[in-house]
C-alpha cells in the first residue's frame, strides 16, 4: 500500500507541475486542460479511498486468520474477509485504470508527456488488459463459491471470450 501512496503522491506533485508549466499556454486550451486535472485529481482521491479501504479489508483478514474464534463470525474459515479483501483490491486496481486514463487526458489536452511511466502505449494497454481478466476471472470464482457449477461458470465465460483463457482460469479454483 505505500507504494500505492507514494503514486498518488507523485501524481498530484505531477499535477501541480504540470499546471505551473501550462501558466504560458494558449488560452483556447486551458479550459480542457483544467477540466482534466479536476477529474485527475478527483480520480486520484477516489483511489487513496480505494487504497484505504483494500488495507482495512486486509487488516480484517489478517486478524481473522491469527484469531478466528474472534473474527470469523460467519464460520467459513475467513473466506468471506477474502473475498471482500480481493474485491477490495479489484476496486482499487479498476480506480488505478481511472487514475491512469485520466493522466492520458491530462496529457493530451495540457500538451504535456509525464515521465513517470516509461511504457508504451502498448505495454500499459496490455497491462490494464490483463488486469481486466485478473478481475473478471476473480469475479467467476466468486460465482462459483456462490454454488454456481464449474461447467455452468465455463460456458457463461466461453460466451464473452476465449475459451482456452477460461479454462485456465476457472481451472486454477
Amino acid at each position: 500500500m505505500y507504494s500505492i501512496h507514494s503514486a498518488l503522491h507523485a501524481i498530484t506533485l505531477s499535477v501541480v507541475i504540470v499546471t505551473a508549466r501550462i501558466a504560458l499556454a494558449p488560452t483556447t486550451i486551458l479550459g480542457s486542460c483544467h477540466d482534466d486535472l479536476d477529474h485527475l485529481r478527483i480520480a486520484a482521491s477516489e483511489s487513496t479511498e480505494a487504497a484505504e479501504d483494500a488495507k482495512a479489508k486486509e487488516d480484517d483478514l489478517d486478524h481473522c486468520r491469527r484469531d478466528p474464534e474472534m473474527y470469523d463470525l460467519m464460520g467459513d474459515r475467513c473466506r468471506s474477509k477474502g473475498r471482500d479483501y480481493e474485491s477490495a483490491l479489484n476496486n482499487l486496481e479498476s480506480k488505478m485504470d481511472d487514475v491512469d486514463d485520466k493522466l492520458r487526458s491530462v496529457q493530451d489536452s495540457c500538451d504535456y508527456q509525464f515521465t513517470i511511466n516509461r511504457l508504451t502505449s502498448l505495454e500499459a494497454s496490455q497491462r490494464r488488459v490483463d488486469a481486466s481478466r485478473r478481475r473478471l476471472c476473480v469475479s467467476y470464482h466468486h460465482l462459483m463459491d456462490s454454488g454456481m457449477p464449474v461447467d455452468v461458470a465455463l460456458r457463461l465465460c466461453q460466451t464473452n471470450g476465449d475459451a482456452q483463457w477460461c479454462r485456465q482460469c476457472l481451472g486454477s479454483k
